[in-house]
């Protein structure tokens, strides 16, 4: 009869895994795009007019919702930069090896 609680335990557990593994994989793009932006200056330019295009062009009449909804698209672009782990390896690779690209 207890079962069910049991049960219901182990389902409970098993969804924060996987809303701890979400977190984890949202944290390291996140990471990975501020790395991105910090030593690819081309990236960071062309991520900057793409800021100022969107806050243009919201129609946000408090300065919360404009945050918030900068913070949303902020963490769905980070998302999209699947591969973004590779590069940013390699041009930190760069840095320690004393060849950056484009920092400076």
């Amino acid at each position: 009869m207890e079962w069910w609680i049991i049960g219901a335990l182990g389902v409970a557990v098993v969804i924060l895994i996987a809303i701890y593994r979400v977190s984890l994989r949202e944290n390291r793009q996140l990471a990975n795009y501020c790395l991105l932006l910090l030593l690819e200056n081309e990236i960071y330019e062309i991520q900057k007019r793409k800021l100022v295009e969107f806050v243009g062009k919201d129609d946000s009449k408090r300065a919360i919702d404009l945050a918030v909804k900068v913070y949303i698209a902020i963490g769905r672009m980070a998302m999209s930069f699947t591969e973004s782990g590779l590069l940013v390896a390699g041009l930190l690779w760069d840095v320690k090896q004393g060849k950056p690209k484009s920092i400076g």
